[in-house]
Parts: structure tokens; C-alpha cells; sequence
């Protein structure tokens, strides 16, 4: 087997800035309300010379316009949860695991080409997220998030792909990245025992004796002598992601920025699972429970983001926001089967049709869909009467079958024509060449008609279809023109 472990380093910082980055000093503080401390501080705080463990009042004396927010544990796991359910994309083991995720990928190999390519997606797809993470790859799950927690600490680590040489890789490790109770670390460092190597040099009973039979346990799993379970995330049957914006938005443009983070997210997380959304419903916050609502609808499920944001760009243009943006929520109440697009030389009729579906939402979101038509056949055998302006029509609709042929070009009204020695001309004497095709309808709402149609070509080779009408003066009339 072979693990990826994903570390997010200071994990509550990066639930507070995943929108945007803080331009102002930003210190996510934990601990007794009295005496709250700095649990994690932005780069703008530390250049004001606030450090992490620092008590907020002293950090407040450091910067005046300093912005404390308090640490949320349950954002911290839904944001690991939700980063577990885009991992899914990678693999379908994909699991919460301390401050980060691990995935098994030794199955999903080469469908990536290989681990370097896996992992350069991955590390592109989180920096996506607006999320920052650190990762290990190793044969088993605890020794990939040693390694994760090494390179997050700055330390020089190596991935490791073969059992052989785990113990050569973790040798020189410090033990604390195993995040052991600290009572354990100190009485281990007092012992001269500082190092991996040093750990698994000591006799195991003896370990036990001392320390309890947890840490050789987990030696153990450490080093994959004995297997070490994990249970996959299953992710919800809906998709909800909500962004907090770093400061108050008062245009369209700047939620451009994290609406592609959230629909990032989507989309690996639709990928993962092989399916999309028809509709996704996006609302903004204003504060004070004052909301903007989007619905956004398509032809059939979708999930690429840069689509997707194509259309909410047009539609959040049109928009006139009342109040400043404070956050946006995402959902995706129903998840459809996707059927993905085919990258192809010739496109067939499907590439197509999936070209014309999107071409019509994207005018539709830019005009207003009240003013984007299609033309569909009505179920009238009269010709100004067998077309309807209306919505695009759906899939699988049955239309009339027409019999015969039928110019590209239908005149609004019929043209009466000249008729020279009893032949109907236009430009010229008309020569038949194909009818006539008999049309009697419309008795059943007063507007009936009993006709004779005909191809008809002039000298010159312009082709027209005509009729002649058998009521009252049985006239010959110009309906349509071929191209």
C-alpha cells in the first residue's frame, strides 16, 4: 500500500483566510475568556512582532487595529471534511486524520501516471482551495503524516515508496512528530531518546513495561508491522460550502475570487463522486439575516468550475446589491449522474449538442433567460403556423414528422404571384418540379386553408415553393425561397 498525508499547518488561520488573505493583523486566539492567548497569527500580525502562546491583550499593545477572532473547532473539521470529500477525486480512501487528511493510492497510481504527478495534483488542487498543506508519502498512514509534519516544520525529509527503506527515512526524525502525550515525550527526552532511530533500537518489552502498551502499538503501525485500519469519509448526499470574506465586499467583482475557491471544491467533490448538479443555489450574506439569493440553473448536470463561474459571472452582473458582502453559501441540494465531455479531434453530435446547451445558458445568463428563444416545430400542418417561438426544447420532446420538402426560408407572409399564359412566374416563368403536396387544416379555429404546394425553379435557377390556393380565386402565392 501507499499513503499520501496531507498537513495543514496552522489549520484555524487558514479556515479564517481561505476567502482571502487579511490585510489587517489577524490572530485566531483559544484558551480561558479571561485570559485568552495567540493560537495562530497572520503575516501582517507577525510583522507587527506578535507571536503564537502571546496573550491577546499584549498582542493588542503590539497592533492597535489588531482583529482577534476566536478559534472554531467545528469549522476546522468541517473544513477537513469537506477537503476529504474533494480528495475523493484521487481515491475512494480518502480520510480525516489529525490536523489533515490521508489517502491511500496505490490503486489510483496509474490512472495519475505515477506518484510525482499524483502528488504535483494534489498540491495544485489544494492551492485551489485557498488552502495550504504539506505532504508525505509513505508505505504506511502514520509514517506519511510523519513525514507531512517534518516538511510542514521546515525539516528535510524524503518520501519514501518501498517497506525496505522506511526505517532509513524515519531514522532521524525527532519523536515529537509522532504527537505523543507530552508527558511521555519529556520522560523519553530525558532519556537521551530524541530520534526515531533511538526508539526502535530499545527492546519492545521494555517500552511497554515503561511506557505503556500504546506506544508500541503504534511503533508497530508505524513501521506497518501490523495493519492500521482506517474507515473512508462518506460525504453528505448534498454539497454545502460557505466562505466568510476577509473584509466587506461591496461589488460583484470581489466575490469572483472565493466563488471559484467554493466551486473548486465542488468540482472535486462531484468528480470524486462521478456525479453534478442541474441547479445550485448561491447566496450571499449581507449581515443582520439580509441574504441575496441565486438560483443557477442548466441544461444538465454540470460541475466544471470555470463554467459554472462563466455563468454566475453573468448573472451576479446584473445584479444591484443593497448592502455590503460579508459571506457566500454554495448548495447543491440534488447530485445527478455527470456524464463527462469527450476531448475529441471531430466532435460528434453529442459534443455538440453539449456546445449548443452551454451556448444558450451563456446568453441567457448575460440577456435574461426572458429573452432568449428557441425555434421548435408545433404540431400544425400549416407552415406559418408549424414553428413556435418558445424555451429550448428539451430532450427527448417528440415533434411532427413533416413530409416533403421545405425552404430554408419562410416568407412571414404568403407573396401572390404574376401569372403569365396561366403559369406562375417570378422573375421569369416558374417551371414545376416537384408537388403537389396537398395542405387542408385549420377548420377547427375558423382559419382554414386548402392548398396545393410546389418546388418550383425559374430560367435563372432560383427555387422557390409556392401554392395555390383553392378558395375564391385560386391564386398562386410565393411562401418560401430555397437556398
Amino acid at each position: 500500500m501507499l499513503w499520501v498525508a496531507l498537513e495543514l499547518p496552522s489549520l484555524p488561520l487558514q479556515v479564517a483566510e481561505r476567502a482571502g488573505a487579511s490585510q489587517v493583523p489577524l490572530v485566531i486566539s483559544e484558551g480561558p475568556a479571561q485570559r485568552p492567548f495567540v493560537a495562530c497569527a497572520n503575516e501582517a500580525a507577525r510583522e507587527a512582532g506578535i507571536r503564537e502562546g502571546q496573550a491577546v491583550a499584549a498582542a493588542k499593545a503590539l497592533a492597535v487595529d489588531l482583529r482577534v477572532q476566536a478559534r472554531d473547532p467545528g469549522a476546522e473539521r468541517e473544513t477537513l471534511e469537506r477537503l476529504a470529500a474533494w480528495a475523493g477525486q484521487f481515491t475512494p480512501m480518502s480520510c480525516i486524520d489529525g490536523q489533515g487528511i490521508a489517502l491511500e493510492v496505490e490503486s489510483t497510481l496509474r490512472l495519475f501516471s505515477g506518484h510525482a504527478k499524483l502528488a504535483s495534483a494534489i498540491r495544485r488542487g489544494v492551492l485551489e482551495l485557498g488552502l495550504h498543506a504539506k505532504l508525505g508519502i509513505a508505505p504506511t498512514p502514520l509514517a506519511a503524516r510523519v513525514f507531512a509534519r517534518a516538511e510542514a516544520r521546515g525539516l528535510q525529509v524524503r518520501s519514501c515508496l518501498a517497506q525496505g527503506e522506511l526505517r532509513e527515512r524515519l531514522a532521524n526524525l525527532p519523536i515529537f512528530l509522532l504527537e505523543w502525550p507530552e508527558k511521555t515525550l519529556a520522560r523519553l527526552t530525558d532519556l537521551g531518546v530524541v530520534r526515531l532511530k533511538d526508539i526502535l533500537e530499545l527492546p519492545a518489552e521494555g517500552i511497554a513495561r515503561r511506557f505503556g502498551p500504546e506506544i508500541t502499538l503504534g511503533l508497530d503501525r508505524l513501521m506497518g508491522r501490523i495493519a492500521d485500519p482506517r474507515e473512508p469519509y462518506s460525504p453528505p448526499p448534498r454539497f454545502r460550502s460557505r466562505l466568510e470574506l476577509p473584509a466587506q465586499a461591496d461589488g460583484v467583482e470581489a466575490l469572483l475570487f472565493p466563488l471559484r475557491r467554493m466551486l473548486a471544491e465542488f468540482e472535486g467533490a462531484m468528480r470524486g463522486r462521478g456525479a453534478g448538479a442541474q441547479r445550485l443555489f448561491l447566496a450571499l450574506e449581507h449581515g443582520r439575516a439580509s441574504r441575496t439569493r441565486l438560483t443557477l440553473d442548466f441544461a444538465s448536470a454540470e460541475r466544471e468550475a470555470d463554467f459554472i463561474l462563466s455563468i454566475a459571472r453573468e448573472r451576479l452582473g446584473r445584479l444591484t446589491l443593497a448592502a455590503p458582502t460579508i459571506a457566500l453559501e454554495l448548495r447543491a441540494e440534488a447530485l445527478l449522474p455527470y456524464v463527462p465531455r469527450e476531448s475529441t479531434w471531430l466532435p460528434g453530435a453529442r459534443e455538440q449538442a453539449i456546445d449548443r446547451d452551454r451556448l444558450v445558458e451563456r446568453l441567457a445568463a448575460r440577456l435574461g433567460r426572458g429573452r432568449v428563444f428557441g425555434i421548435a416545430l408545433a404540431n400544425d400542418h400549416r407552415p406559418e403556423r408549424n414553428w413556435k417561438v418558445g424555451a429550448k426544447r428539451a430532450r427527448g420532446e417528440l415533434v411532427p414528422n413533416v413530409e416533403g420538402a421545405r425552404p430554408a426560408w419562410l416568407l412571414h407572409r404568403p407573396v401572390k404571384l404574376v401569372e403569365e399564359e396561366g403559369r406562375p412566374g417570378c422573375q421569369g416563368p416558374l417551371e414545376m418540379i416537384a408537388g403537389p403536396e396537398r395542405i387542408e387544416a385549420g377548420w377547427w379555429d375558423g382559419e382554414e386553408v386548402s392548398r396545393d404546394y410546389y418546388v418550383a425553379a425559374n430560367s435563372r435557377g432560383e427555387t422557390f415553393w409556392i401554392f395555390r390556393e383553392h378558395h375564391g380565386a385560386q391564386a398562386w402565392y410565393l411562401h418560401g425561397v430555397f437556398a
